[in-house]
């Protein structure tokens, strides 16, 4: 291969991994938020974390990078396993089923209510008041975010 044509190969790599990385960063920061902002609010929350402004929701505790229900719990919140934890299934249907939660490892955990829920979200909490894993953040949700959620949580 000729001097000439591996400059060339490398200028259109760079171009295109330059592209690429502009993507990347465009989805994870405004183009994420711009998109989000067209989805229902629940549906919105659980995928981006975001409010109805774009804005990163507070939270606290936790992984403390920036993601949301999804990021942890999979895009149909049936749960994932990383590197680091397994999150486990937090599909309405799994969390409230009356044999109780069905957990990463097989095991069945708590049945939750929608109030130990919403508890498990905001304080980090599970259903007889312990604490959650260390991933979990405790996210500052308003009363209607809350119900949006929920809601969004009912469909999956």
């Amino acid at each position: 291969m000729s001097r000439t044509t591996s400059l060339v190969i490398a200028v259109v790599a760079f171009v295109v991994a330059g592209v690429a990385l502009g993507l990347v960063v465009w989805s994870v920061t405004d183009g994420s938020s711009r998109f989000a902002r067209d989805l229902p609010e629940g549906e919105r929350i659980f995928r981006f974390g975001l409010d109805a402004e774009g804005n990163p929701i507070p939270r606290s505790g936790g992984m403390m990078m920036r993601t949301s229900c999804a990021g942890c719990h999979g895009a149909d919140g049936r749960g994932r396993s990383t590197a680091m934890f397994v999150s486990p299934d937090i599909t309405y249907e799994n969390l409230t089923d009356p044999a109780g939660m069905l957990e990463p490892d097989g095991s069945r955990g708590d049945t939750f209510t929608d109030p130990q829920i919403r508890r498990a979200v905001t304080e980090g909490l599970d259903a007889e008041g312990e604490p959650l894993s260390w991933p979990m953040p405790q996210w500052r949700l308003s009363d209607e975010q809350w119900s949006a959620l929920l809601a969004y949580l009912k469909s999956l």
